[in-house]
């Protein structure tokens, strides 16, 4: 635009601007332009807890709802566009003992109504079942089952471990399309954390059952956390698949080791734990740092020893390479690039009742998780915390913070447990976690006199106290700080001679921890026909991942050269906050519409306040279809 012409426009804006109110008026639609129809109660279930409802409409207009009856059994209603009741409130799972969960539903072009949810009762499973409401009379009154139902209840999926949130659509031929979360791994390689799976089948309505196409897939095969998919299934068949996921987030664990002589074969198994090698009562481990690493994951740690000499165990085995034989940091981890790990460090100072102190037994983990969390946030509210010791642990600002106290004795200069001081340092402790959004997590060691009265105390710690010596949840009203839930957990650190067993428990335990950090939202995309029709191997039934030679194998490339996967695992978003539940669409255009909770504009910790954010993609074009293992470039 030249000069002249842009100063003549500024003018012109400027004197609308004076007229605006004058000559031009924003219209606002009122209530009665937008709500056509009044609240309308579905049912009135009287003392059962109706929820977990999913809607959908037909070409009618008619509109169909499905929801969960005290998690017992999935109902099923039908209203006009009216808004008047067609089929009223009508039970649409088989007598029995259910636990329904999470429905989904979808319309196919033939008005026939298709329903996933999650069945938690007993083995969990992946539930499907399709009804055709117009075999009703449609008169208001209740339908049966048996009328509506043309294809009765079928399990989808149902294997060893957990399953949930499931999320179903339907393609141009009347195929199904789902995708879920899901614990099974096959090669246990992945310590129980859920992964995104999915499922194609053909329902054949002439014999009430379904063909499966595709059995369980696993499209995540790498270690984290993913969960809450959502599926949609665009006008070239080709499905596409959102969820949230770990990858890229950050993780700061803190781990505040008591260092009493009892506490030997610990500390060489925190070590084993972290950076990898040989635990004291046999068997090794990749170590968490590696292993998230290669799940694109980032764990800053560091291990401090209670008190102002560090055990000889911190200077040998795994540990001797990882000894800085110094105090605190004066810097965060994580600033520099590369600068990810803060080593084993003495803690010669904590915070009990307010005030810096310096026990004497090395096992002060109570005052010492207090001085970790006022790090973050002191009781004045500074972040980050200035507490009254000389040294403060410096966090990393953007990653997720977990304290790790890990002892075998009292939290304020050990046993014995259960006294004054004890209950003092944990309350206190519990408190400035609780301010601060630092997760404490506690470890026990097994004592002469039995591990309860310790396990009592950091079961105040991680959830919250109650007074009560006791191993049992606490119940966490939240009505004060003292009574909120500080969101923790609580695992037995096994001794030395604890065996492979519960090695393995603490390992998943550990796996469990260090991937509850923050999330992202990821998609991929699959083409299921560009498979079935360009492979002349494929047969229906069979998985697109497949394990083999002690991994798991996708299918991924083109479509047109016979492969399912074609866009790889694409994160959508960037940002070290939680982003959570997406929900996908795609339009006529072919453009991808995606929706999730995010918390970025509040900080990085769970427990904030969430705004809902959206992004538009246009996946064409962004890069070929080929199944390349780092998916598109497209972040939100």
């Amino acid at each position: 635009m030249r000069q002249t012409t842009k100063s003549i426009t500024l003018v012109s804006l400027f004197l609308l601007s004076l007229f605006s109110g004058m000559v031009i008026g924003t219209e606002q639609a009122e209530a009665s332009q937008v709500v056509i129809t009044e609240a309308v109660r579905i049912v009135d279930g009287g003392t059962a807890s109706d929820n977990q409802a999913a809607v959908a409409s037909d070409s009618e207009g008619n509109v169909h709802i499905v929801w969960a009856r005290n998690t017992q059994h999935l109902y099923y209603s039908m209203l006009s566009p009216r808004g008047e009741t067609l089929i009223d409130a009508t039970q649409i799972t088989s007598p029995g003992l259910h636990k329904v969960w999470h429905p989904d539903m979808v319309i196919d072009d033939n008005d026939r109504i298709h329903l996933v949810w999650a069945d938690k009762s007993g083995q969990h499973k992946i539930m499907y079942t399709s009804i055709n409401p117009y075999l009703a009379p449609l008169d208001g009154m209740a339908a049966e089952d048996t009328a509506i139902s043309v294809i009765d209840d079928t399990i989808i999926s149902m294997r060893a471990q957990d399953r949930d949130w499931p999320s179903i659509d339907v393609d141009s031929q009347g195929n199904l399309h789902i995708a879920w979360q899901d614990s099974y791994d096959e090669l246990q390689q992945f310590f129980n954390q859920p992964q995104i799976y999915y499922s194609m089948i053909q329902p054949e309505f002439s014999g009430g059952t379904v063909l499966t196409l595709f059995e369980d897939t696993l499209l995540t095969p790498v270690i984290g956390h993913k969960g809450h998919p959502d599926i949609v299934v665009d006008s070239n068949d080709l499905v596409q698949i959102a969820w949230d996921d770990t990858r890229g987030g950050k993780v700061e664990l803190v781990f505040l080791v008591d260092t009493s002589g009892s506490m030997y074969s610990e500390w060489a198994d925190v070590c084993t734990v972290i950076y990898g090698g040989n635990f004291a009562a046999g068997g090794s481990f990749q170590g968490l740092k590696p292993m998230l690493q290669e799940g694109n994951m980032t764990v800053y740690e560091t291990i401090y020893g209670l008190g102002n000499t560090l055990p000889g165990a911190a200077s040998s085995g795994n540990c001797a390479t990882h000894n800085k034989n110094a105090g605190p940091r004066s810097t965060a981890l994580g600033i520099t690039p590369g600068d990810d790990s803060g080593g084993i460090r003495k803690l010669p100072g904590t915070v009990y009742n307010g005030n810096t102190y310096s026990g004497y037994s090395g096992e002060d983990w109570g005052p010492g998780t207090n001085w970790a969390c006022l790090s973050w946030k002191d009781s004045q509210g500074n972040v980050p915390g200035n507490p009254p010791t000389q040294d403060d642990h410096k966090w990393n600002p953007n990653a997720t913070k977990i304290a790790i106290p890990i002892s075998d004795e009292g939290p304020k200069d050990g046993d014995p447990a259960q006294q004054a001081d004890d209950t003092t340092s944990i309350e206190e402790a519990h408190d400035n976690c609780v301010n601060a959004g630092v997760v404490p997590v506690g470890m026990y060691g097994q004592t002469y006199g039995g591990a309860t009265s310790v396990q009592s105390h950091f079961k105040d710690l991680a959830q919250c106290p109650n007074g009560v010596q006791s191993t049992a949840a606490r119940n966490c009203p939240g009505n004060t700080i003292r009574s909120t839930d500080a969101g923790g957990q609580v695992y037995e650190f096994p001794s030395g001679s604890g065996g492979a067993s519960q090695m393995s428990l603490l390992v998943e335990a550990m796996v469990y921890i260090s991937t509850n950090n923050s999330r992202e939202i990821y998609m991929s995309v699959l083409d299921p026909y560009g498979k079935m029709n360009n492979d002349l191997s494929w047969v229906p039934g069979v998985s697109g991942t497949v394990a083999q030679n002690g991994g798991y194998i996708e299918d991924t490339g083109k479509g047109s050269e016979g492969h399912l996967v074609v866009v790889n695992d694409t994160r959508v978003t960037i940002d070290d906050a939680y982003s959570f539940h997406p929900s996908i669409g795609v339009d006529m255009e072919g453009n991808t519409h995606i929706a999730w909770m995010d918390g970025r504009d509040y900080g990085f910790e769970k427990d904030v306040n969430y705004e809902i954010y959206y992004t538009k993609l246009r996946l064409q074009g962004a890069g070929e279809f080929d199944g390349r293992d780092d998916g598109l470039s497209t972040y939100a």
